[in-house]
């Protein structure tokens, strides 16, 4: 990725977003935490809540667990490990007490080569007990870098929808050439107005310290929601109908994707707190500071615009490569403030009935 495309995405990301790395530690869910070592093809499933009864472990290919084999019978510990053959279809495990509810749990951040933040919004719990199915929705950073081996990963997942969020320059610089079966590749018209000009002129200014680009960014990122409406408005129509499961991109998959999937799983009654959780994740599973550094040292970087970008101390780029908390709770913060609450902006702006919003439900929900 050439840094000149990769401070751009970042930058207009954050008014209006933006690695790779192996799956990592993840929460599955209240309930169920799963690991993968992708060296060593080696999950390890661990459930907090030991009541010290026996426990069988399933794996299956099935997003709701369903036809699984048995990889554990009558285990006595609240964790366990299990070594794939081959990482070459998602695996789902469902952990049974001998008596209670039975678990169901996946590795979030899917264990791909190559992409951007790819991962499955699945296995929430929501206010009312109900939990997001696996499976369904996925957001993702930018998909240029997939490889064959990937696609091939991606082909048994059956994604229908790819919503792409990003603007049409980076749409053209790093093209989404999908090759794991036919989708509907939906794209939008570029925002108007991102305002990217006043963000860098924060940057410009002399005495610019970490904090003062902290707050441009949150300041910055109370407007995604609104400029994004339109891609937002198609991906719940897609969603309300059917149209899963259904993925949705920007270039780093935090900013831009970050509201979307924030929108969502606050209109699935997600909590809050689950919801900040989720929007951070990507800054477990991407370190773009790295990246950046990395890309500026490979490419060079004379020809962008934003070459400044690269003179500046570390400590005051690193708030736009963040996925800090403070930014979604500002933007969400701010659509309550001006609508009352999420759900009435989703109504009055996204244009998302209650028919919608109770077919999403189904759809999303079990």
């Amino acid at each position: 990725m050439h840094i000149q495309k990769f401070v751009m995405s970042l930058s207009l990301c954050a008014l209006v977003g933006c690695g790779v790395t192996a799956a990592e530690e993840l929460q599955a869910s209240a309930d169920v935490s799963v690991t993968l070592d992708r060296s060593s093809m080696t999950y390890s499933i661990d459930w907090p809540d030991f009541t010290g009864q026996t426990y069988r472990v399933e794996v299956s290919s099935q997003t709701d667990g369903r036809a699984g084999d048995v990889i554990a019978e009558a285990l006595h510990e609240s964790e366990f490990t299990w070594t794939a053959d081959a990482l070459d279809a998602r695996h789902y495990f469902t952990i049974t007490p001998q008596n209670g509810e039975t678990m169901l749990a996946a590795v979030r951040l899917l264990p791909l080569e190559g992409g951007r933040n790819f991962r499955d919004l699945g296995g929430y719990e929501t206010e009312d007990g109900h939990r997001v199915k696996w499976g369904r929705i996925y957001r993702s950073g930018v998909m240029e870098g997939l490889t064959d081996a990937d696609y091939d990963y991606l082909s048994s997942l059956g994604i229908k929808v790819i919503c792409d969020l990003r603007t049409a320059g980076e749409r053209s610089d790093e093209p989404t050439d999908w090759r794991a079966g036919q989708i509907e590749y939906l794209s939008f018209p570029d925002p108007e107005g991102t305002g990217a000009t006043g963000f860098f002129s924060v940057l410009y200014e002399p005495d610019v310290t970490p904090e003062t680009a902290r707050k441009a960014m949150a300041d910055g990122y109370s407007r995604i929601a609104h400029e994004q409406v339109p891609a937002y408005r198609e991906m719940f129509d897609r969603l309300a109908a059917g149209d899963i499961p259904l993925a949705f991109n920007c270039s780093a998959g935090k900013d831009r994707t970050g509201i979307g999937a924030a929108l969502l799983l606050t209109a699935l009654g997600v909590p809050r707190e689950t919801v900040v959780a989720d929007y951070a994740l990507s800054d477990t599973y991407v370190d773009y500071m790295a990246e950046f550094i990395t890309d500026a040292g490979a490419s060079g970087h004379e020809d962008s615009p934003y070459a400044f970008l690269a003179t500046l101390p570390e400590e005051v780029l690193e708030p736009l490569m963040r996925s800090d908390p403070v930014y979604i709770e500002r933007a969400l913060g701010d659509i309550e403030a001006e609508y009352g609450s999420v759900m009435a902006f989703l109504a009055q702006e996204v244009d998302v009935t209650d028919q919608e919003f109770l077919a999403i439900r189904a759809q999303l929900l079990q």
